[in-house]
């Protein structure tokens, strides 16, 4: 079984930051028995975004994502995901109650632009993110001619990847 995990992000791509997630989940896929083949990092673009979900399907089984789930314009990766994959936005209402909740504990209301991250392509499952506000997507990428590629999208927060991976 071979895996390919992505890194999205301008400050990635610019130099900006260093990209220490690729890392950290390539070995836990190798704990798991999972071969990393690919590690492929990418801008805040979304034909870019769009293109690597499409490569990444053709050629891993496994497909680890990180960043690109906020609130901000920049934040591609809900629409670069449904695109790749042929399917439409969906709201998500759990999920935004969850969002929500999370500003209301903190007294604060919740801006109407962090309606985005409860909206995921049909047919995908919720990664729940018990302590920020991008709930990850769990879908089923089709392959041509093969079985399909299971892909997970996590926030690019390191502390919040990792309680997810867990």
């Amino acid at each position: 079984m071979f895996a390919e995990v992505i890194s999205i992000g301008d400050e990635l791509t610019s130099g900006q930051r260093l990209d220490t997630n690729s890392q950290w989940l390539s070995l836990r896929l190798a704990e798991l028995g999972v071969r990393t083949i690919y590690h492929t990092t990418v801008a805040d673009d979304l034909e870019a975004n769009i293109a690597v979900f499409r490569n990444a399907a053709a050629r891993a089984e496994i497909i680890v994502a990180s960043g690109g789930l906020g609130p901000t314009a920049d934040d591609l990766t809900r629409a670069a995901v449904a695109a790749a994959a042929g399917l439409p936005l969906i709201l998500d209402p759990t999920a935004l109650a969850q969002i929500e909740a999370l500003f209301t504990k903190r007294g604060r209301a919740m801006p109407e632009r962090n309606r985005a991250q409860a909206e995921f392509p049909q047919g995908s499952r919720v990664i729940p993110n018990l302590h920020g506000t991008a709930p990850g997507i769990d879908l089923e990428l089709p392959r041509a001619g093969q079985k399909t590629a299971r892909l997970f999208c996590l926030p690019g927060v390191p502390a919040e990847l990792r309680e997810m991976w867990e």
